[in-house]
């Protein structure tokens, strides 16, 4: 299958599931994929993140050997819809000592931004959530933070907060 042709030709959820099928079952590799998100011109970057969205739902070890690039990528001007995949895709990976400061301190700067889109601060708090886990005072940051901001977000940023509040007090 030739991703690049296959992405361009139809923006779809069955198409999305047809490629990350290709790609779990080996008929194409990851590391195509992973080019077209990283240096392909627009509107490839985005259609390829929610591929990887879906085959890291399947398979999320494979986002292993890309971790610090895709750290990297969140750093850079990119579409939305990458940013929002890649930090779906990162919550289900394990997460390496040395990437976890960066990727928190992305995750909470996302949160104190006014301007960010609310899904990405969304799965920002969930993957620093889980980055968290088990580290009281990035609990604690995190906590003071979502709570700073729930007074002025959207519906959706206060109902994750609330969860993600939850489960930070039961932790």
């Amino acid at each position: 299958m030739n991703l690049k042709q296959t992405l361009l030709r139809e923006h779809s959820k069955a198409n999305t599931i047809a490629i990350a099928r290709a790609i779990l079952s080996g008929e194409n590799t990851l590391e195509e994929l992973w080019e077209l998100i990283r240096a392909a011109e627009p509107p490839l970057p985005q259609r390829a993140s929610w591929v990887l969205d879906a085959v890291t739902e399947q398979s999320p070890d494979s986002l292993q050997p890309y971790l610090p690039e895709a750290a990297a990528l969140l750093q850079a001007p990119n579409h939305n819809a990458v940013h929002r995949n890649l930090l779906k895709a990162l919550e289900r990976a394990d997460i390496p000592e040395e990437l976890q400061g960066e990727l928190f301190d992305y995750c909470i700067n996302i949160l104190l931004n006014p301007r960010a889109l609310p899904a990405i601060q969304a799965f920002s708090m969930s993957l620093a959530a889980k980055i968290a886990a088990g580290l009281p005072e990035l609990q604690e940051e995190l906590a003071l933070v979502i709570e700073s901001q729930m007074e002025f977000n959207t519906a959706a940023y206060k109902a994750r907060g609330r969860r993600i509040l939850n489960l930070l007090r039961k932790s």
